[in-house]
């Protein structure tokens, strides 16, 4: 499976972290989550993929090693959810609630 590539430059290695300014609160099971950004006050919600998603985000932990043991949970095949992870990185990037480390 090829990736396209990443406008923020994520790839599979790329360690990425929650902002400083970003709060992330689950909902309940498979009720997904949301995400505060402290400094503008807007708030967005996440399905259960990417709240799982960002939980792993410690900022030592590459996309593929997060995307391992997400497909275990979620039942996909790693590679497609690599793939996926890399695409929710780059709109979550782009929104300022994750980083990359």
């Amino acid at each position: 499976m090829t990736v396209p590539p990443s406008r923020n430059g994520v790839t599979h290695s790329t360690r990425l972290a929650l902002s400083p300014q970003s709060t992330l609160q689950p909902l309940g099971d498979t009720e997904g989550g949301v995400v505060l950004k402290l400094d503008s006050g807007e708030l967005f919600t996440v399905n259960d993929t990417s709240l799982a998603f960002l939980q792993e985000l410690d900022g030592t932990a590459k996309i593929d090693d997060v995307a391992g043991r997400l497909a275990e949970i979620f039942d996909v095949d790693a590679a497609t959810l690599t793939s996926d992870l890399i695409e929710i990185a780059d709109d979550l990037i782009d929104e300022s609630l994750i980083y990359i480390v």
